[in-house]
């Protein structure tokens, strides 16, 4: 309930509510499931491994809760992880789509301090094999009384290097009349039509402005944009922030031409389109790294917790293990047994938690796709198929040393407790 009214309203915080209450949920349920699960799964082992793959199987499905109970925690971190995942390739997804959508420029000029000379544009206007070039700036403003993000587009060759896909009024005429254009989930949101008049709040004062057109959503856009000349005038002093420029026709090298015009210049940063999307995912792909450490953290205590359900599982059939050595049963028979119920029940938590984690990734990606932070919903799976596969192989590891106990009991003594 909590997540579908978070998922409504785009709260975030109510999304992280409904999926903290999925995870409880998930756990009081998993019992239920474990036994049909581990019958599933536990079959390719026993025809793979005969005898100890059987008996690994029988294990699982014998005690529904003990396999649940070991599986929780693994649920848990690989559902966070395949939470990350989805959430992670969406907005790698999305940072790509945006600049597809947002610029039709062959190469993009930034700054690694946010802005630069105006001298810049003015000597790349002027370099041969550039056909068109536009200055984007950007601040904030006070739109009836929120504080929120401006870019200041020029209103010249604006087609040529940005792409605004406009659904109600113009975009170039109106930007040059002094004119705000806004996206169409502000214009939803804030209840506004082509030649809406809005107070707005500059540094020089107040004003009001008329809407001169509505354009479809996009990250790398904003969602307020301003003619360049209306923007300097009431932003006296405000740097430009990037440069899109678009070659002429015919022109060759127009990388190595700017780069080389602009030498003097270490803080620039010129990239063509395809490199600038990469930047983008770059830097999402660098945080994204960061939490997959922190995850890969709590995935491994929880294989600890793997390890200690098979020591209890191994403590609590002394007597059975015993039985089965003195029948003939080897210690290897015994040590993949032990393996085969490690995998069943590394497996179970994992494919729960991918299962779980996916649809809550969804989710938030949903919440922020409301939010215009994400245009695209990705589910990788090519990446939850490895993370099922690396939990099977460390299961494998998890049993190592239950395995060698299990297989190093003296038959006499184990046959003799209880």
């Amino acid at each position: 309930m909590l997540l579908g009214l978070g998922l409504g309203r785009s709260a975030i915080a109510l999304v992280g509510f409904g999926a903290a209450g999925i995870f409880i949920g998930g756990g009081m349920l998993a019992p239920t499931a474990a036994r049909p699960m581990a019958s599933a799964m536990g079959r390719p082992l026993a025809r793979v491994m005969g005898i100890s793959g059987r008996l690994g199987r029988q294990n699982s499905m014998r005690s529904p809760r003990r396999t649940a109970q070991g599986a929780a925690a693994l649920m848990v971190g690989l559902a966070l992880v395949s939470a990350t995942a989805v959430v992670g390739a969406s907005l790698a997804e999305s940072a790509t789509s945006s600049v597809d959508n947002a610029l039709s420029a062959n190469l993009i000029i930034t700054s690694s301090t946010g802005t630069f000379s105006p001298i810049v544009a003015r000597k790349v206007a002027h370099l041969p094999g550039v056909g068109t070039s536009c200055i984007v700036y950007g601040a904030q403003f006070e739109v009836q009384g929120s504080v929120v993000p401006v870019k200041g587009v020029c209103t010249d060759h604006l087609a040529a290097n940005v792409i605004l896909r406009i659904e109600a009024g113009t975009a170039e005429r109106a930007l040059a009349h002094g004119q705000l254009l806004i996206d169409a989930t502000t214009a939803h949101s804030k209840h506004l039509t082509v030649g809406s008049v809005v107070a707005v709040t500059f540094p020089n004062g107040n004003s009001t402005m008329r809407i001169g057109g509505i354009f479809e959503p996009n990250a790398l856009i904003g969602s307020y944009l301003l003619g360049s000349g209306f923007f300097r005038s009431h932003f006296s002093g405000q740097l430009p922030g990037g440069i899109a420029v678009r070659a002429s026709r015919g022109a060759t090298n127009l990388e190595s031409t700017v780069s080389n015009a602009l030498k003097s210049y270490p803080n620039l940063t010129i990239e063509t389109r395809s490199q600038f999307e990469k930047s983008q995912t770059a830097a999402i792909n660098q945080v994204l790294g960061l939490v997959y450490a922190l995850l890969a953290l709590a995935v491994i205590i929880a294989f600890i917790g793997v390890v200690n359900t098979l020591l209890l599982s191994v403590f609590e059939r002394t007597h059975e293990i015993g039985l089965l050595r003195a029948v003939g049963m080897k210690r290897r028979q015994i040590r993949a047994m032990i393996r085969a119920e490690a995998v069943i029940l590394s497996v179970f938590g994992a494919v729960l938690g991918v299962v779980v984690g996916t649809g809550l990734g969804a989710a938030l990606a949903f919440s922020l796709k409301q939010q215009q932070s994400v245009t695209d919903i990705v589910i990788p799976f090519g990446n939850l198929a490895v993370f099922l596969i690396v939990a099977a192989l460390l299961g494998l590891g998890a049993a190592s040393w239950p395995a060698r106990r299990a297989a190093k009991l003296d038959v006499l003594a184990a046959i003799a407790a209880d």
